[in-house]
């Protein structure tokens, strides 16, 4: 017997930033790009470095 799900969609998740996008470090508030998501984790370019974030830790650049 199978398992039946009603009005979902794992195609827009709200906590999703897109490879290329601009963001901010919110602690502090260096802006870099989003250059790879492995898993829940983002690889973010700042100047010539890449670091590891958590989406809580960035929000996108407005």
């Amino acid at each position: 017997m199978g398992l039946i799900v009603k009005n979902t969609t794992f195609d827009e998740a709200p906590d999703e930033i897109d490879v290329g996008s601009e963001v901010v470090i919110k602690d502090k508030g260096i802006v870099g790009v989003v250059v790879m998501k492995i898993g829940s984790i983002y690889q973010v370019q700042i100047g010539n470095a890449v670091s590891s974030y958590t989406y809580d830790e960035i929000e996108v650049k407005k």
